[in-house]
């Protein structure tokens, strides 16, 4: 059964054939770089997003070893002790959350949470019952932790603003 009585002359469907489907190659192509260039962009936004984050979190991780480091110094024992809880779990999950950007302060960072439970033991106590040795060792251990999470902090927002990671 033939429907038409002239039948196309078969190079010219060919040759339309192969130009659709170089076309259709072409726009394919075109899709996969396009398609790669915003996965590239997403991945980028990404890690710009966390770090911020870990800026933002050592940012207040620093403020509260402000406040613990004048609680101590004003001889606030309770108000200290509360601080110490607060900045030990809140360090903890900051370390967890942002180990990638810390580089090589994670370990040191850690140790400072040994340090806060030693805050912490020294805190237990009465105010009136430390000595005065003791409030001067427990301003120098907050003053090191508040020293080590401001430097922290301003390496982060360094690495944030030039792009580059810390370690």
């Amino acid at each position: 059964m033939i429907f038409f009585t002239e039948s196309l002359p078969r190079d010219w469907f060919d040759w339309t054939n192969a130009g659709i489907g170089v076309v259709g190659l072409l726009f394919t192509l075109w899709a996969v770089l396009q398609a790669t260039g915003a996965k590239q962009a997403a991945v980028s936004t990404e890690k710009s997003v966390k770090k911020h984050n870990a800026e933002f979190d050592f940012d207040t991780l620093t403020r509260m070893a402000k406040e613990l480091h004048g609680y101590v110094e004003s001889g606030m024992m309770s108000e200290a002790k509360l601080r110490t809880t607060d900045l030990r779990t809140e360090l903890a999950v900051a370390i967890r959350h942002h180990e990638a950007y810390l580089g090589t302060q994670a370990s040191l960072l850690k140790s400072k949470q040994a340090d806060l439970k030693l805050v912490t033991d020294g805190l237990n106590r009465k105010a009136d019952d430390l000595s005065q040795t003791e409030r001067i060792r427990l301003l120098g251990i907050t003053g090191a932790i508040l020293d080590l999470l401001a430097g922290q902090c301003g390496q982060l927002h360094s690495a944030t603003e030039t792009g580059v990671t810390n370690g």
